[in-house]
């Protein structure tokens, strides 16, 4: 048994979807952002999706109260 194989088809599997979720938003208008930049959606979800990710997802609403921009960003410790 492969254990660190079935993590890395594990991983990609659930990156795949995040990546449907991300492009989903993306065709409705929602903007994507990784440290400040315009990204595509399989960009952000390779950032976003991976084991002891550094990137944290935050959704800016506008003032309607839907998403606007879902924004990745570096989480650093202090």
């Amino acid at each position: 048994m492969n254990d660190g194989r079935n993590k890395t088809v594990e991983w990609e599997s659930v990156r795949a979807a995040y990546t449907v979720q991300l492009e989903q938003l993306r065709r409705r208008g929602v903007e994507l952002f990784v440290d400040g930049k315009s990204v595509l959606p399989r960009e952000a979800a390779f950032k976003a999706v991976r084991e002891n990710s550094p990137y944290m997802a935050d959704y800016v609403l506008g003032d309607s109260g839907k998403i606007e921009q879902v924004r990745f960003d570096r989480v650093t410790r202090r």
